[in-house]
C-alpha cells in the first residue's frame, strides 16, 4: 500500500531514516512532475534529504515507491497469526488482505495518487513481481499451512490471484473517483473469490448413481 502522507523535513542526514516521510515526499513530487523526469537530487530536495543518503539506503526510486508494500506485509502477517485453525481459510484471508490494506484514513488520502503512479509508469509496473514478493510469500505460506495436501505451487497461485485481485480493486476504486475506503472496495472484491455453488447447482451436476438391473 502506499505511504502514509507526513509533512516535508528539513534537510541532513538522520540518524534514522524516516521512509514514511521519504516515502510521502517522493510520491508528492512524482505527481506533481511525473516519475521519469525526477531525479535524486530532486528528491532530495522534496524530501529534505542529502542525495547522497538517499542513494545509500534505496537502490532504486522504485525501491521507494513501494516502501508502503513493507508496512502491509506486516500487517497481513499478523491478521493470519492471529487466527485460528479453525476458522474457515476464506474468511480469514478475506480479512487479513483488508487489514492489509487498512483502513487508516491517511493511507485512503494518498492511495489514489499512488494508484496512478503505479499504474501508469513502466518500470513501476515491471517491478511489481519483485515487490510484492514478501507479501504474496507471506499469504502463500499461510494457505499451505492450511491446505497441507496442496502442491507449492498452487498455493502460491492463488496468494498471487489474491493479490493481483486486491490490487485490481484498488485501481478500480482510485479511477472512479476514489469514494469511501479503500478497504472496503477491496473487500467487497474478494468476496467473489469466495466460490459457493447452489446446492441445485451441485445436484444438476452430480454424476447419477449406478443404475441396478
Amino acid at each position: 500500500m502506499p505511504p502514509n502522507d507526513a509533512s516535508p523535513r528539513r534537510r541532513g542526514r538522520p540518524s534514522v531514516l524516516d521512509t514514511r516521510a521519504v516515502a510521502a515526499g517522493a510520491l508528492r513530487l512524482w505527481s506533481e512532475r511525473g516519475y521519469t523526469t525526477t531525479s535524486w537530487s530532486d528528491l532530495a530536495e522534496a524530501t529534505g534529504i542529502s542525495s547522497r543518503t538517499l542513494l545509500r539506503h534505496f537502490s532504486s526510486r522504485a525501491e521507494i515507491a513501494y516502501l508502503g508494500v513493507g508496512p502491509a506485509t506486516s500487517r497481513l502477517c499478523e491478521a493470519l497469526d492471529s487466527a485460528s485453525d479453525h476458522d474457515d481459510p476464506s474468511a480469514v484471508i478475506r480479512s487479513a488482505v483488508v487489514d492489509s490494506v487498512s483502513h487508516d484514513p491517511r493511507i485512503n488520502r494518498v492511495a489514489p495518487d499512488w494508484l496512478r503512479l503505479i499504474s501508469a509508469e513502466p518500470e513501476l509496473a515491471a517491478t511489481a513481481h519483485l515487490a510484492y514478493r514478501p507479501w504474496i510469500d507471506t499469504l502463500a505460506d499461510y494457505i499451505a499451512h492450511r491446505l497441507p495436501d496442496a502442491p507449492t505451487a498452487i498455493c502460491r497461485a492463488l496468494a498471487t490471484a489474491y493479490q493481483a485481485a486486491a490490487f485490481a480493486a484498488l485501481v478500480e476504486w482510485a479511477r472512479s473517483g476514489a469514494h469511501g475506503d479503500c478497504a472496503d472496495t477491496v473487500d467487497e472484491m474478494l468476496r467473489w473469490m469466495d466460490i459457493h455453488a447452489p446446492v441445485a447447482a451441485r445436484r444438476d451436476h452430480a454424476v447419477p448413481p449406478t443404475q441396478q438391473p
